[in-house]
């Protein structure tokens, strides 16, 4: 199974939720991470990939200006295609702080991508400098776990089998 993660991150925190994600989803075949402005430039690993999972941090309630850009100009070609998103936000009630990954899925859905599972959100703790701040802990190993959780759920569709055993 092939996967692709792609991820926009400012300060590193969503690229480390991006890097234990595909280390999660590597259980079930090859995965490819790369950020948004590397994805951009090559059109190749997102025309059929088995599973695609975008995500950024969450910006004034939504996905960062490059990770709308991205999503912006995703093709059609995504039909069928089983996607999920995440995002890194601050923890707090959503109808108050956003979620970038609430936005992408929309937009994966509209782009006629099929969700796999919910979108996800990952949490920062608060304070001081934003590029100071880092992810709470256990955040990395959580999603590693939901990496492979949403790579096992797309291969149960697609009746690919775990290549861990």
């Amino acid at each position: 199974m092939q996967t692709v993660v792609i991820y926009d991150s400012k300060f590193g925190n969503t690229e480390r939720i991006a890097e234990a994600i595909a280390r999660g989803a590597a259980r079930f075949g090859d995965v490819r991470v790369m950020s948004t402005a590397d994805a951009a430039g090559v059109a190749g690993p997102l025309e059929q990939p088995d599973l695609l999972l975008l995500g950024g941090p969450t910006q004034k309630r939504g996905p960062s200006p490059a990770m709308r850009a991205f999503i912006d100009a995703l093709p059609g070609a995504l039909r069928g295609i089983p996607a999920a998103s995440f995002d890194t936000r601050y923890r707090g009630p959503l109808f108050l702080m956003g979620s970038a990954a609430a936005g992408v899925a929309k937009v994966l859905a509209k782009s006629g991508a099929h969700p796999v599972v919910p979108p996800e959100s990952f949490f920062m703790e608060r304070g001081g400098r934003m590029e100071r701040q880092q992810l709470e802990p256990g955040e990395v190993e959580r999603a590693e776990q939901w990496g492979g959780a949403v790579a096992a759920a797309a291969a149960r569709q697609k009746g690919v089998s775990d290549a861990s055993h």
